[in-house]
C-alpha cells in the first residue's frame, strides 16, 4: 500500500518525466518518446514552419527502433529528409528510417503548413 501512495506522489510531483519509468517498469511504451514542436519562421509565400524535436526520455533501455508516428493528412509545403521522418502508409510515419534511437538521443526535422500538427507516438520497439 505505501508502495501505491508513493507512485501516486511521484505522479503528481513530475508527471511527465517519472511517467514512463513507473507505468512500464521496462520503459518500452510510447510515453517516453517526447514530440516538442514550435514555431519557427516562414517558408516561401508566408507559410509558417515548424521545427519539431523528437526525444528518446527510455533511460533504461540499450536505445528503441521502429518508430512510428500517426500522421494522417500531414503535409509541407518544404521537403523533409526521408532518412529522418517519412510516410510509410496513409496514416503512419516512420522516425529515422526505423533505426535505433539511443536513450536521449535528439531527432529533428522542419516543416512548413498553415497549422501546427498534432504528432502522436503510436508504436515502437525496444532492443
Amino acid at each position: 500500500m505505501t508502495k501505491f501512495y508513493f507512485t501516486i506522489i511521484l505522479l503528481l510531483i513530475c508527471p511527465f518525466t517519472m511517467s514512463c519509468w513507473i507505468i512500464y517498469p521496462g520503459g518500452c511504451n510510447p510515453g517516453c518518446i517526447r514530440i516538442y514542436q514550435w514555431p519557427s519562421g516562414f517558408a516561401g509565400l508566408h507559410i509558417p514552419k515548424f521545427t519539431v524535436q523528437i526525444v528518446n526520455e527510455a533511460w533504461n533501455n540499450k536505445g528503441v527502433y521502429d518508430v512510428q508516428i500517426s500522421c494522417p493528412a500531414f503535409a509541407s509545403t518544404t521537403l523533409i529528409n526521408p532518412a529522418v521522418f517519412r510516410r510509410i502508409d496513409l496514416a503512419n510515419c516512420l522516425l529515422y528510417n526505423g533505426r535505433i534511437i539511443n536513450p536521449g538521443e535528439v531527432i529533428t526535422f522542419e516543416y512548413s503548413n498553415i497549422l501546427p500538427y498534432p504528432f502522436i507516438v503510436l508504436d515502437l520497439k525496444c532492443m
